[in-house]
């Protein structure tokens, strides 16, 4: 089969030929139908601090959010059949340890992630646990459905709190960021502001629900948060930018006693932080990682089944495996949003 590959350190990816793996015991072999980049895939492709920490083998088959039909059924494997279509959880839990003991998979400390810690999904087929595969309704575009598992990471930012009639500022409009604009419209926020120093991304997140743009390298964040709020500040800051100094201007402009979810990756692992400001001002610090295993998966499939939230906009191309290149490149550029791999 074709898949598209980590083979080498340094920049770049390389398209490979290889076999086409056989589920296990309680696994699935999947026929990808639809895949698309993730930010984390672009930290790979650049292979800058943070890929170089987290893969863990070489060569790897990178690749995570995906869609596509059940085409195996390994040993033990039941509420699946061959011809489902699915969406894939990307984050492989043990079921042993304390956290899946109690609930919290997505928290596992023997967490695997596809395409990271094992083969991954940009390819023209993949080996996922059974319990990995989630069924979606029809009424949900294919296409779509790569997109579920990252709009899970927003979802359980937005929902880390109270959201309901609060003025929440959104820092970094990539794709997650635009989704997490209206996930927050859905669920009852009050003013949404969206802030960003791309005019590309900040014009879709306006189409996502946004009431306010921001670009700070134009106009003040704090003057203009401000002056919308009346002085004020935001009661919600959501950190999707992974920029340490989009996180500091934004902790200046939120509100005494409010909550900040924080899911952008930063290329380093330590950043300053203005802690006792945090402390004096009683801000809550969530980190978000992956999604709630799998009541998360519910809520995303129940916001697009219902249509409160339209993936749309997020989705600027569709492109093929072999031009790899060139979709992540679009993207490092600024130049596009989401960019779905068409595999089958």
């Amino acid at each position: 089969m074709k898949a598209l590959a980590k083979t080498k350190g340094g920049p770049g990816l390389q398209i490979i030929e290889t076999d086409i793996p056989k589920p296990g015991p309680g696994e699935v072999l999947i026929k990808v139908k639809y895949a698309s980049i993730c930010g984390s895939d672009v930290h790979i492709y650049k292979w800058d601090e943070f890929a170089q920490s987290e893969v863990d083998h070489l060569p790897r088959i990178i690749g995570h959010e995906s869609a596509g039909e059940v085409v195996e059924l390994g040993e033990g494997v039941e509420g699946l059949k061959v011809g489902d279509y699915v969406g894939i959880e990307t984050h492989i839990a043990c079921g042993h340890c304390y956290q899946c003991r109690i609930g919290k998979k997505h928290v596992c400390k023997n967490l695997k992630i596809l395409g990271f810690h094992r083969d991954g999904a940009f390819a023209e087929y993949v080996v996922i646990p059974a319990e990995n595969a989630w069924k979606v309704p029809e009424s949900i575009p294919k296409h779509w459905v790569p997109i579920m598992e990252p709009m899970g990471n927003a979802v359980d930012t937005v929902l880390a709190g109270d959201i309901t009639g609060a003025d929440v500022l959104v820092v970094g409009t990539g794709p997650i960021g635009a989704m997490a604009v209206a996930i927050a419209k859905a669920y009852g926020a009050g003013r949404v502001i969206a802030s960003d120093i791309n005019d590309f991304r900040l014009n879709i997140a306006k189409k996502m629900g946004a009431d306010y743009t921001i670009n700070p390298e134009i106009d003040s964040l704090k003057t203009v948060v401000m002056d919308i709020t009346n002085g004020k500040g935001v009661d919600v800051i959501l950190e999707m930018s992974g920029n340490p100094q989009a996180l500091e201007s934004a902790l200046s402009v939120i509100t005494n006693g409010g909550w900040v979810g924080l899911l952008g990756i930063y290329g380093k692992n330590i950043i300053d932080m203005p802690l006792n400001s945090v402390i004096m001002k009683n801000i809550t610090l969530y980190g978000i990682t992956g999604r709630r295993m799998f009541s998360t998966w519910v809520k995303t499939t129940s916001l697009l089944d219902t249509k409160r939230v339209d993936l749309s906009p997020i989705i600027t191309h569709i492109s093929s495996l072999e031009e790899y290149k060139q979709a992540f490149d679009t993207i490092i550029q600024g130049a596009a949003m989401k960019v779905i791999f068409e595999i089958g």
